[in-house]
């Protein structure tokens, strides 16, 4: 049995996120759809491998809507998940959505956010694909992990001028199922280029303590991951409200049991101010 992993994650866009909250009535919901294409995986102990050409297309929903008092309700639900190889069938089907709250605990030149979300087991571990040659060899393409857990976030942010932003990020993620409990950390930043925001985003997702190796033939994904990423987006104002959006992500560092290769992502927003 062969097994996928995760993708390297991909940044916030530029209008959401970071340590600003909106106010009641405020919102912010964007579509993405994103595709990567390649070869190059990387195994639980770093080394490089070859394999056949493996292929993910995510169509997701990310969105946050202001609650009043410093509050804001967050979700990000992957709703279309496709996977495959190059010699395999596909498997294809929700992927783990994300619940969550965020709370502004300073606010004014240099605001501080805080957010709790679960991440919900509602896609399906257990998806498998077959070999197009022998199809009595099944192979992992997951489109869930199977467990319950819950990221802890901070993010603080800065606005040097109306045309430019920086936001710096840290994270914990408590899991279960026996899986390794993980961190992160990152930046962002922002530049106001006539109707578009530029944007640069480096992450890096890593283990607290060494993986265990059993974990990763258990449920076929999820133990070990570790990445960092750099991103270049650019966010497109077609009107007061419409936001017209473009990515592109690439691994570099400490690479563990994911796929690397270019990622893109295009997707289409809508603002409530």
């Amino acid at each position: 049995m062969l097994t996928a992993g995760w993708l390297l994650g991909a940044a916030l866009p530029a209008r959401a996120g970071g340590g600003w909250i909106r106010p009641a009535g405020g919102a912010y919901a964007k579509i993405g759809l994103t595709s990567v294409n390649t070869t190059r995986y990387y195994t639980l102990s770093g080394e490089a491998l070859t394999t056949n050409r493996f292929s993910q297309q995510v169509a997701s929903l990310y969105a946050e809507v202001g609650l009043g008092h410093h509050l804001e309700a967050i979700v990000n639900f992957p709703a279309y998940r496709r996977a495959k190889f190059s010699a395999s069938t596909a498997t294809q089907g929700i992927g783990d959505a994300q619940l969550g709250l965020r709370y502004g605990v300073l606010r004014g030149a240099w605001p501080l956010a805080l957010s709790v979300a679960a991440e919900l087991p509602t896609g399906n571990p257990k998806a498998r694909g077959t070999n197009t040659g022998n199809s009595q060899l099944e192979i992992a393409l997951p489109t869930g992990d199977g467990e319950f857990n819950v990221w802890t976030r901070a993010a603080l942010s800065h606005s040097f001028s109306p045309k430019v932003y920086a936001t710096l990020e840290a994270g914990y993620n408590a899991r279960t199922e026996g899986f390794t409990n993980q961190y992160s950390y990152g930046g962002q930043v922002g530049y106001l280029l006539g109707k578009a925001w530029l944007t640069g985003t480096v992450r890096t997702l890593a283990n607290v303590c060494a993986p265990r190796p059993g974990r990763l033939a258990s449920i076929g994904i999820g133990e070990g991951v570790a990445y960092s990423t750099a991103a270049l987006g650019a966010n497109y104002a077609a009107t007061d409200h419409l936001w017209l959006t473009a990515d592109w992500a690439t691994g570099f560092g400490k690479l563990r049991n994911v796929y690397a290769g270019s990622q893109f992502t295009v997707g289409v927003a809508w603002e409530w101010k």
